[in-house]
């Protein structure tokens, strides 16, 4: 228990210092998502070509691409696609440790022609056993612990399922959603019979739900980035999505542009800490939301901690779905427009959906969309999804009613609700217990008094990097004038050029351009636990200034060192400072300026 309790310690300590209007048992500390990223460099890097691969649009390039994978033998390692477009007649599954990567999306497609197979064109997924064990006791809400009677096969550093059956909520039954509420997250440690957790539990499990855990081997470090993928065919039935994460964690998807799709365009399922950065994702073969056909980015059982910021979606049944018990994602600075269904009122479609089965404390922040609904269709939606700053141009923000269970204790925050004229410039919210402060619904304020509104993010501590100069940040919600702010991703759309994003560094595991990534300077260890040692390769002395930020940009460290010709190491201590995960060490004096990425491991 005294274990117990200093960790108890720590996570207060975690997030003092964290304040905002909403409650502080209504929310997680979503900060600590992009803090929990942890992605890798390649080690190698191969030429697609140099497997045969053509690239001229009419030869089937799977053969080559696959035999390019099968060399990495298992390293970290990226697969490089020079500029052309690579036919690709076969589903491409990816293993661990491997990126594929192209020059950008306007100069390298890979054309997914898959003879009306019902199949995902690139799958990321691993299977998992079977055994769970059952969990004897578990914190509250914001507790980062359980006991289990026999740790046998669980060690410190695995990756782990925790999962319980569904409860009362569960009005509308089916098979593929039992056990909905659950989380994907690392273990830090073991002491007896009581593990402890990297991510702190979003909800009150109950031990009359029989929660249980798993250990789960994920994939890691894959993804894709700066290509184009077009699928070409669209099977007569079922769906398949252009890339399918499934028992993934720290992977990505960067700058691409993916056109078209049979079933949602990114699925993840049972993954954490993935980002989904600068893409632009558009259009489908059908719209009818069967098997996901028509969405954008999907969440579902158990997803946790992942990232989409930043996209561009358009003409899509729903571009950012979270169900199935997700939980702790964010959702930050898209654009989302055009969005389109089978059914009557073809544009009265959610490009943010919550449709049901649980998901829960999830955050929408800085978003630009047309339709944020909340529908019942699979029941009730799970406490703390907060909804932060977005904007709303077209029906508004609209919660469905039920006859079985509604939705109770959402966040509505800071939100812009802007088309006049019924039926448009809704703000309709059903069920119970809703926080809200500081709406500006068709330029009155929700609820009245409340227009005090200083929180900028929920997520950040400053801009992020990508921001540009001219936007005031926040730009979306009171005190800024209603409908008169903008994002990057609406700014990119409306320029009419490049519509993706993926920075100038194409091997960059950041989100975000910076103005250099050479090899000088030098740092170590990396990844490193306590210390990160720098030695700047530079005959001159003077001033040099270093920072630290988090994979999204934001500073969470810096300091001025003197440099000399005699002198040219610094030693920085990262005891008590930094949490495990992935970092930007930017070093500059008025000779040099770098960008350097390195991890820190427990």
């Amino acid at each position: 228990m005294k274990t117990i309790l200093l960790f108890l310690v720590l996570m207060l300590a975690s997030i003092s210092g964290f304040t905002q209007v909403i409650p502080s048992d209504r929310h997680p500390d979503w900060r600590l998502a992009p803090a929990n990223f942890v992605f890798a460099e390649p080690e190698i890097i191969v030429n697609v070509k140099d497997f045969g691969a053509l690239g001229d649009g009419q030869t089937n390039d799977h053969a080559a691409i696959t035999d390019a994978i099968s060399s990495l033998n298992g390293k970290l390692g990226m697969i490089y696609f020079p500029q052309g477009n690579y036919l690709v007649n076969s589903a491409l599954s990816i293993p661990d440790s491997v990126l594929l990567q192209g020059v950008s999306s306007d100069s390298t497609t890979l054309t997914f022609d898959l003879n009306q197979q019902v199949s995902d064109c690139i799958s990321i997924s691993k299977g998992q056993g079977s055994n769970f064990t059952p969990v004897v006791s578990i914190g509250q809400n914001g507790s980062s612990w359980f006991t289990i009677d026999d740790i046998t096969g669980f060690a410190t550093n695995d990756y782990i399922e925790i999962r319980e059956t569904n409860g009362s909520w569960d009005v509308v039954p089916i098979d593929w959603a039992l056990n909905s509420v659950g989380q994907i997250t690392q273990i830090t440690a073991i002491n007896g019979d009581t593990i402890f957790i990297r991510s702190p539990l979003r909800i009150d499990y109950e031990l009359a739900l029989i929660p249980e855990v798993r250990k789960i081997v994920p994939i890691v470090n894959a993804g894709v980035g700066c290509l184009k993928m077009k699928r070409a065919d669209s099977p007569a039935e079922g769906a398949g999505s252009n890339i399918n994460f499934n028992y993934a964690v720290n992977c990505r998807v960067n700058g691409i542009e993916s056109d078209s799709s049979v079933g949602s365009h990114i699925s993840i399922n049972a993954g954490a800490n993935i980002l989904i950065s600068g893409c632009y994702i558009h259009h489908a073969f059908t719209y009818d939301g069967t098997g996901t056909r028509g969405y954008g980015v999907t969440m579902s059982q158990h997803t946790s901690e992942c990232l989409v910021v930043n996209n561009i979606f358009k003409h899509l049944r729903h571009a950012m779905m979270v169900k199935t018990g997700s939980n702790g994602n964010i959702f930050a600075y898209n654009y989302s427009i055009e969005p389109y269904r089978s059914e009557t009122i073809h544009d009265f479609s959610g490009d943010i959906s919550l449709h049901g089965h649980y998901p829960f404390a999830n955050l929408f922040e800085g978003n630009i969309v047309q339709n944020t609904i909340i529908d019942h269709y699979w029941g009730p939606a799970g406490p703390f999804n907060t909804f932060f700053r977005n904007r709303t141009e077209l029906y508004g923000i609209i919660m469905t009613s039920s006859t079985l269970l509604e939705t109770d204790k959402q966040n509505f925050v800071g939100n812009e609700v802007t088309k006049p004229n019924y039926p448009y410039g809704q703000y309709l919210l059903s069920g119970n217990d809703h926080f809200q402060f500081g709406n500006n619904i068709k330029g009155i304020i929700i609820p009245a008094g409340t227009d005090n509104l200083t929180d900028t993010s929920y997520f950040l501590d400053e801009k992020p990097d990508f921001w540009t100069s001219n936007l005031p940040w926040p730009s979306i919600g009171i005190p800024n004038l209603i409908d008169s702010g903008s994002i990057p991703a609406r700014d990119r759309y409306l320029s009419g050029g490049q519509l993706t994003s993926c920075g100038t560094d194409t091997t960059s595991t950041a989100v975000f351009s910076w103005i250099s990534l050479s090899a000088d300077p030098e740092i170590w260890p990396n990844p490193t636990n306590n210390v990160l040692n720098i030695r700047y390769n530079s005959n001159l002395s003077g001033k040099v200034h270093i920072t630290i930020l988090s994979i999204l940009g934001t500073k969470v460290w810096e300091e001025e060192f003197q440099n000399s010709i005699d002198k040219t190491e610094t030693t920085i201590s990262l005891s008590g400072i930094l949490s495990p995960g992935s970092y930007l060490l930017k070093i500059e004096s008025k000779a040099f300026s770098h960008i350097k990425k390195f991890s820190i491991i427990q």
